[in-house]
Formats: C-alpha cells, sequence, structure tokens
C-alpha cells in the first residue's frame, strides 16, 4: 500500500510541477508566426541609468492600432507595460518573435528575427523598480543601416492622466 500511495503522491508531485512549468511559459514572448522571410540580427541596447527592461516583443509589420488607441494604449499593451508580459500583445498582432528575460541597466542582447515585412516594431516594459508604467519602443526600417532610437514612454496611470507622454531616449536598435 505504501508503494502506491508514494506512486500517487510521485505523480501529483510531477503534475504540479508540470503546472508551475506551464505558468512561467505564459511571461515568455510569444514564438509562432513570422517563421518565412528574410532572417534579420537584431540588438537592442539599453542606455537607461539605472533600469531593466523586461521581456523585448518585436513584430514585423505591426498594426500599431491594435497598440495605441487615441492617446492611450490597448489593454494588450497596457498588460505588457504593466506587467512585462508581451503574449497578448503578441496574439493580437498576429503571432511574433520575442526575447526573453531581461535586459540589464547599460547592457545589450543580440537576438535574431525572421520576417517578410519591410518594419518592425519592437516593445519592452520598463521594469518598475524604480517608475511604473514606463514602456520603451521603436520603429525600425528593416532596410535601413545603422542605429535606430529606442524612446521611453509613461502612460500615465500612476498619475491618473492616463495618456501616453514621451519621456525620452532608452537606448538603440541596431539591425543586420
Amino acid at each position: 500500500m505504501k508503494k502506491i500511495v508514494g506512486i500517487h503522491t510521485g505523480l501529483a508531485l510531477v503534475a504540479a510541477t508540470a503546472a508551475a512549468l506551464a505558468g512561467c511559459a505564459l511571461f515568455q514572448p510569444e514564438k509562432t508566426g513570422q517563421t518565412a522571410g528574410r532572417e534579420y540580427t537584431v540588438t537592442v541596447k539599453n542606455t537607461l541609468a539605472g533600469e531593466r527592461l523586461a521581456p523585448i516583443l518585436i513584430v514585423g509589420d505591426a498594426d500599431d492600432s491594435k497598440i495605441w488607441v487615441g492617446r492611450y494604449v490597448s489593454g494588450e499593451a497596457h498588460t505588457q507595460f504593466t506587467t512585462g508580459n508581451p503574449g497578448p500583445l503578441a496574439a493580437v498582432l498576429g503571432g511574433d518573435q520575442g526575447q526573453p528575460g531581461n535586459l540589464g541597466v547599460g547592457g545589450e542582447v543580440t537576438f535574431t528575427f525572421k520576417t517578410t515585412a519591410r518594419k518592425a516594431r519592437i516593445t519592452a516594459m520598463v521594469h518598475p523598480d524604480r517608475t511604473p508604467d514606463n514602456y520603451v519602443t521603436a520603429l525600425v526600417d528593416l532596410s535601413a543601416h545603422g542605429a535606430t532610437p529606442l524612446e521611453r514612454f509613461d502612460i500615465g496611470d500612476d498619475e491618473g492622466r492616463k495618456t501616453v507622454q514621451k519621456v525620452g531616449p532608452a537606448g538603440t536598435v541596431t539591425i543586420r
């Protein structure tokens, strides 16, 4: 009887562990879609003083009307910009690629991105250690050479204004 109880307990532990790992997967960027086209090497550099970035979402030919609504952000963008989870925004934009993890202070990350698009939209939450409800974004021309500025914005939740306001530069995006 002990062996059967041990097996059931072991199976319960395995099931609980699998459920926890699946829950963590929800906070990773979507990696579906955009599997055709040219492959680009994307380098994102964080130049914020003392602040890191949450997972980075990159979307070829993003429909910006699904990110910004009037002077505010969509519900899916709000989720990414306040929790760091790019999954819902990636889903409404048609499935995209992202860089898991965060980008530390003064750091840079390089990853590959495949798309048939001519432009790509990059978004990431500024980690709320110091300032809540800020994000960074850049619209990158994939045929251009050189660095594109990564700009920082505040969505105004903590101030109660609920409008997007530019805060300043946040880094660069380089495409190769």
